[in-house]
C-alpha cells in the first residue's frame, strides 16, 4: 500500500475547514478500508498480516488518524484492535446535511444517510491551533437517538 495515494488531492492541514476535514477523512478512510478489504479478499491468510501491530496497513491508518483526528486514547477503535472493514466511518456518506457551530472552536457536522447501507453520522470537530480535527463521531439509530460510534 502506498501512503501517498490516500492523500492525493487533499488540502494541507491549515487550509482545511471543519467541513473539509470531515469530508476528506471519510474519503481517505474509505479508500484505505476498501484497499484492506480487497487485500484480504484476494487471500484470506493476509488478515493475519494486516492485524500485526507493525503492519503497513496499521501504519497508514495511524497516519490517517494523526492527520484528521484529535490525539486521544481510542482504546476500542480500529487502530489498536485491527477491526478494519465495517461499522464506524466505513461506507459513510460524504454528503454533508447539517453543520452547527457549537463554539468558535467546535462544530458538529452531520452526514447524509445512505439507504440500506449506512446511517447518518454526526462528527464533532474541534480546532487545535489553526487545524480542525475530528474528536468524536455518533450514529443516528432507528429510534432517532444519537449513539457513540468508532471512527
Amino acid at each position: 500500500m502506498n501512503l501517498d495515494k490516500y492523500f492525493e488531492n487533499t488540502l494541507t492541514d491549515a487550509e482545511r475547514t471543519a467541513n473539509e476535514t470531515v469530508m476528506e477523512f471519510i474519503k481517505v478512510y474509505n479508500k484505505w478500508a476498501k484497499d484492506c478489504h480487497n487485500f484480504v479478499k484476494a487471500d484470506r491468510n493476509k488478515l493475519d498480516e494486516i492485524a500485526k501491530v507493525d503492519s503497513e496497513q496499521r501504519k497508514i491508518l495511524q497516519t490517517i488518524y494523526n492527520k484528521y483526528c484529535t490525539s486521544k486514547n481510542r482504546q476500542y477503535h480500529r487502530s489498536p484492535i485491527g477491526y478494519f472493514f465495517y461499522g464506524g466511518t466505513y461506507n459513510t456518506s460524504s454528503e454533508m446535511v447539517n453543520s452547527i457551530n457549537l463554539t468558535k472552536n467546535k462544530i458538529e457536522i452531520q452526514t447524509a444517510k445512505i439507504k440500506n447501507i449506512a446511517t447518518s453520522k454526526k462528527y464533532t470537530v474541534i480546532r487545535q491551533g489553526q487545524i480542525w480535527k475530528i474528536d468524536t463521531v455518533e450514529s443516528l439509530e432507528g429510534n432517532s437517538k444519537w449513539k457513540f460510534d468508532i471512527l
